[in-house]
């Protein structure tokens, strides 16, 4: 696995707002890496469908639709998009056929009402996270600002005076009224070069900052989960590390860079002994003792892969895909062991007019609240928003959870 992270780095290890031009060495070197897992995983869909997508990215319509229809084959949950890498072959009359291969076999699950709307179309939401005792919404801004809304009324939680840079993952500690928050500076050309990566923590009562925690050796934080006892941890995209956020003193790594590359969502299992870990083509889980980290198998047909946001729900792992899918809620069923997929069951579909690059959401006792519009590619790699006028509200949507 760790040849093909590393060649996957720059198209999948940051969130979709800070992707960079596509590369044609780079997409040839991921070509000849994915072929060669092929080898080793020849049934492994998920492998055919990045395969897709840099041949696609070099124009090579044929060889990526050929590549779209072993997706097709052996796998269901999968449906690219032009905005996802997919744009210089998309109208190729063999890659629509495999398309509408896969469109077909897609569950309809389209109910979700909307939970609330934000007013400022430029906020370019990418966390959420929820508070049970205070029934409050925090959600954070790629702009550096995390708003409290409260009934559907927002307002500014911290802004400007918390130094805080483009803000990732969120995450309530509701026991200790602590308010977990990722931030990064690695989106944008200038933020890379004073590159700073932080988790700050915040009173959810008075707003006060309690401590900043800083990452000095992170290429890219993302998001932020919080374990039995207040342990709280945080994803490295750029690098695929893994960090615990101590209550004193940085960030300490449990798991080395190169070891899940493209790491995004994390949930920590309910004993708080395990952290399950989403990362371009599956799910990982690490033992926090021995630091141990083991890919979770799939036997099943469908899609975990490429997971933004990823949730412990009453034993099984909720997650949102927003890459190998235009957008969608999956529940996922673990083996008793923790170790391989049961069985993975649809929530919300991509059919639901709502969605617009959802990215993150919070489970709680009255559904998953899914951040399901965000424009996060939109926010260009100078820290602008492209097409402005054109960006919807960001919305939250309330998807039904299992029971």
């Amino acid at each position: 696995m760790k040849r093909l992270f590393a060649v996957l780095l720059v198209a999948f290890a940051l969130p979709a707002a800070s992707r960079q031009p596509y590369d044609a060495e780079a997409a040839r070197q991921t070509v000849a890496a994915i072929e060669g897992l092929l080898e080793q995983r020849p049934n492994d869909p998920v492998l055919y469908f990045f395969l897709s997508r840099f041949q696609a990215q070099l124009k090579n319509a044929e060889a990526a639709a050929a590549a779209l229809e072993k997706v097709a084959e052996l796998g269901d949950g999968y449906l690219p998009t032009p905005e996802g890498g997919f744009e210089h072959v998309f109208e190729d009359p063999r890659f629509r056929a495999a398309y509408a291969r896969l469109e077909a076999k897609l569950p309809r699950l389209d109910f979700a009402p909307a939970a609330f709307e934000l007013e400022d179309r430029a906020l370019i939401p990418e966390g959420i996270a929820y508070d049970p005792k205070s029934k409050a919404f925090f959600v954070g801004s790629l702009h550096g600002k995390v708003l409290k809304v409260v009934n559907g009324e927002a307002a500014e939680f911290v802004g400007k005076g918390a130094e805080l840079d483009a803000v990732l993952g969120v995450a309530v500690d509701a026991p200790r009224r602590t308010l977990y928050v990722v931030s990064t500076s690695a989106l944008t050309a200038e933020g890379r070069k004073r590159r700073r990566n932080s988790v700050l923590a915040f009173d959810v009562e008075t707003r006060k900052m309690l401590r900043r925690i800083e990452a000095p050796n992170a290429a890219q934080l993302n998001d932020v989960a919080i374990a039995l006892g207040g342990r709280v941890f945080a994803t490295d995209s750029a690098n695929g590390a893994i960090y615990e956020i101590p209550v004193v003193g940085e960030a300490r790594e449990i798991v080395a860079p190169h070891q899940i590359r493209g790491s995004n969502g994390i949930a920590a299992s309910p004993d708080g002994k395990r952290l399950y870990v989403a990362h371009s083509t599956g799910l990982a889980v690490v033992d926090i003792d021995t630091k141990k980290v083991q890919r979770i198998a799939n036997p099943t047909r469908e899609n975990v892969s490429a997971i933004d946001g990823l949730y412990m729900w009453h034993g099984q792992l909720i997650g949102v895909q927003n890459l190998t899918n235009p957008g969608r809620v999956i529940a996922v069923t673990l083996s008793t062991d923790g170790n391989s997929v049961d069985k993975v069951a649809t929530l919300l579909s991509h059919h639901h007019t709502g969605l617009m690059e959802p990215t993150t959401g919070a489970p709680t006792e009255h559904g998953f609240y899914l951040l399901a519009a965000t424009g996060v590619t939109r926010f260009d790699g100078n820290g602008k928003i492209r097409d402005p006028e054109s960006l919807r509200r960001p919305l939250v949507l309330r998807v039904p959870l299992p029971r």
